[in-house]
């Protein structure tokens, strides 16, 4: 859907804003040991976006452009990232042969190599996502309850074009004007890629600094790789999380020489054919001694566990009934060391190791 702006004379360069979207709702079952299991109705198994975006031609190759985005939610009518209506993103930006610039609040790299390596579906059911919240990574779809895994607030993004294949981005925020659990975070965040054919490979680097009463000072980086053969896409990846642990949920100040890397290893694979994808999934997570049966930093509540080695593992399947809808169906599952507690499920969690599940089948429409 689009609209035409012509809301002066200085509009009439303004070419038309587009309206676009993706909305689903499901039927599930969660399940963890030691809780009980539960049926509801629920929403953005993947997730739910409305957004307006738009462009100008300024001449010379110079564009401007904007991206306003939400997350609503179809069970409730809410939306997410702390109930923010544009909490998805909203920015501008300037593009031109040499690359784009944008301000404001944006979506990382470390959110599209995520998207990337998910074979099936980012974010509920596939262990890519629940692995890294498990251990704190910043490449995980949430890091807090306002998503800064995801994107980042007052920020300045570089991203190049490509050439030869090659691509890079380069993010930096400001975390100003609130703590790190508000979604304020101050970080650094590198993305490369290359692409040729039926190829290519992903690097993301990420570094949030220490400050004092605010956030605790974590490095993380991952690699993937992609290819596809015979109609089948394989992909793998490869996630390192170097932080400290800490003692109670919320806290700023690590526990002395609880620093340490946890390694998350992701294997997947995803096959269309005709009106059908079909997608498997696998994982483990690898944790430090220093953080075993410990709670990482720079995580709020309700993602925030007690971790240990975990391993995951998913499937699901979709059917196209159109361009734009999808039936589908998914179970994931988490498996716990002896004192973790990570939950495919964040308000139902297993006692620590146990086994977090959800079975969910349901219909998305993008428009």
């Amino acid at each position: 859907m689009a609209a035409a702006c012509c809301f002066s004379p200085l509009a009439a360069a303004q070419s038309t804003v587009t309206v676009y979207g993706a909305v689903d709702v499901y039927a599930g079952r969660q399940s963890a040991t030691g809780s009980s299991s539960r049926k509801e109705i629920n929403s953005s198994l993947n997730p739910n976006a409305l957004g307006f975006a738009g462009t100008e031609s300024l001449g010379g190759g110079l564009v401007a452009g904007f991206v306003l985005e939400g997350q609503p939610a179809l069970d409730t009518g809410g939306t997410g990232q702390g109930g923010k209506f544009l909490g998805r993103q909203s920015n501008l930006y300037l593009q031109s042969d040499f690359g784009r610039v944008t301000i404001g609040r944006i979506h990382l790299a470390g959110r599209a190599f995520g998207i990337k390596y998910t074979a099936t579906g980012w974010l509920t059911p596939d262990p890519l996502g629940n692995l890294a919240i498990a251990s704190g990574s910043a490449f995980a779809p949430v890091m807090n309850v306002d998503s800064v895994g995801s994107r980042v607030s007052n920020a300045v993004m570089y991203s190049s074009p490509r050439l030869g294949g090659f691509s890079f981005s380069l993010l930096q925020s400001a975390g100003e004007r609130g703590p790190f659990s508000a979604g304020a975070a101050k970080l650094t965040q590198l993305g490369m890629g290359y692409g040729a054919g039926a190829f290519s490979v992903d690097f993301v680097y990420n570094r949030i600094p220490e400050l004092a009463g605010n956030q605790v000072g974590q490095t993380d980086y991952a690699v993937g790789a992609q290819y596809a053969v015979s109609g089948v896409k394989l992909m793998a990846s490869v996630f390192s999380h170097e932080g400290s642990s800490i003692a109670a949920l919320g806290s700023t100040t690590p526990i002395p020489g609880s620093k340490g890397t946890d390694r998350t290893y992701l294997i997947g694979a995803s096959y269309p054919t005709g009106p059908h994808t079909v997608g498997v999934s696998y994982g483990k997570l690898k944790v430090s001694d220093a953080h075993r049966g410990r709670r990482a930093a720079n995580m709020s509540a309700p993602f925030s566990a007690l971790v240990d080695n975990t391993s995951g593992w998913s499937m699901a399947y979709s059917y196209a009934l159109s361009k734009r809808t999808q039936l589908f169906a998914a179970y994931g599952a988490l498996d716990n060391g002896a004192q973790g507690t990570a939950s495919i499920t964040p308000d139902l969690r297993p006692t620590a190791g146990g086994k977090s599940s959800l079975l969910a089948s349901g219909i998305r429409h993008s428009f």
